[in-house]
């Protein structure tokens, strides 16, 4: 039997969504980095961190609970598109930037980390002398267990693939 076109269309349809079919997009939402509960009083940089919704950080703020996470001063975190590999230990926290000048997609596959992806924000900012503006949003990655997963983002002009490891 000779395969006609719409035989065709549908075979490679079908490729299509099965190889698509792993990948399932990431949701943004308004997310903090804070402190675990018991390392709350600890507040080291290398303290246990979890991340909670924005609605859960103000609930805390007016029971009087302080336990923001802060960076070390003059630290930011690296951009997701330079990214080549994640490394990261089951509960840790690793936070990226994403620009978003242009539209983006985060999907992920796996279930090795749990990732919070945040709203678009504009951020201006001198550079050599000159006003720039920047849209850009944050990724947070938490450890879940042990194993592989990969993070794609989409852009317009390109799609990088970054695996994660959990150990």
């Amino acid at each position: 039997m000779r395969p006609t076109p719409l035989r065709l269309y549908a075979l490679g349809t079908l490729l299509v969504a099965t190889a698509c079919s792993n990948f399932r997009a990431v949701d943004r939402g308004d997310w903090r980095r804070v402190y675990t509960k018991d390392a709350a009083t600890v507040k080291s940089l290398d303290a246990p961190q979890e991340i909670i919704t924005r609605e859960k950080y103000e609930e805390e703020l007016a029971n009087d609970v302080r336990r923001s996470w802060s960076p070390a001063p003059g630290w930011s975190p690296p951009w997701l598109l330079d990214t080549d590999e994640i490394g990261l230990t089951v509960g840790e926290v690793m936070e990226f930037r994403i620009d978003e000048l242009k539209p983006v997609e985060v999907q992920v596959k796996g279930d090795v980390a749990d990732l919070y992806w945040g709203q678009r924000v504009k951020k201006d900012e001198w550079k050599d002398g000159t006003d720039v503006t920047r849209r850009e949003s944050t990724l947070f990655v938490q450890g879940r267990k042990q194993g592989k997963a990969t993070i794609r983002l989409i852009a317009d002009d390109a799609t990088k693939d970054v695996p994660v490891t959990v150990k």
